[in-house]
């Protein structure tokens, strides 16, 4: 299902608008980051049948929250940011039933199972499943470890501590960076609800494990 002429315009103006609400100190969440889980999406979107218009927007808008989370300084859920999602659609004209497809594909995004979450793939629309996958995507492989290093400085997190690994994820600070790797993002490819999705994602991880070898072992090495 190709985008409309209409369409494509409008999801043109939803770029232009939230590229002018992001700036730099949204870290690891900046405006780059929505444009590759844009194209994580459309790669998903050439196996999967959804309607492109409702993924790609939720990709550009499925992290405002985290203005609010700059602004306020605490966590944020999707969910809190929904007025504000609503109110950039309407103002283009969107539809109140495509807008809420949109709302409810954000509202999936940071909802995980080693967070505790019941995920049922089976009652979720194929646009959700495409829009969490596509999102996951991007916290994997060479640009999740960058991004992971670049949020957790953000946070103040050192990079190792000598502290339990939680069995669960809770979102916000962590014990060091590479907790985050361990207690989330080596989880993700298991979460994935897309066949391609998950193909990437198992490929992205087990690069990431590479990574954290070579680096337990600089870590070891570098002891007195």
């Amino acid at each position: 299902m190709p985008l409309t002429r209409s369409t494509a315009h409008t999801l043109e103006a939803l770029r232009t608008s939230v590229r002018a609400m992001f700036s730099h100190d949204v870290v690891a969440h900046d405006f780059a980051h929505l444009e590759r889980v844009e194209r994580n999406a459309a790669r998903l979107l050439e196996i999967e049948t959804g309607d492109p218009f409702v993924v790609r927007a939720a990709c550009l808008l499925h992290d405002l929250h985290r203005i609010l989370e700059r602004d306020l300084g605490h966590h944020v859920a999707p969910e809190e940011a929904d007025a504000q999602v609503r109110a950039i659609l309407d103002e283009q004209g969107v539809d109140t039933p495509t807008i809420d497809h949109v709302c409810a594909c954000i509202h999936a995004t940071e909802r995980y199972r080693c967070a505790g979450d019941v995920i049922d793939a089976a009652s979720m629309s194929v646009e959700q499943r495409i829009v969490r996958d596509a999102d996951m995507l991007d916290a994997l492989g060479a640009v999740g470890i960058a991004r992971a290093f670049m949020f957790g400085g953000r946070l103040g997190e050192p990079l190792w501590a000598a502290e339990p690994i939680n069995d669960t994820f809770q979102p916000g600070h962590t014990a060091s960076i590479v907790h985050h790797f361990h207690e989330k993002l080596l989880h993700l490819h298991r979460e994935m609800l897309t066949d391609e999705g998950r193909r990437i994602a198992i490929e992205r991880t087990q690069f990431m494990l590479g990574y954290l070898d070579a680096l337990r072992e600089e870590l070891d090495s570098s002891s007195p």
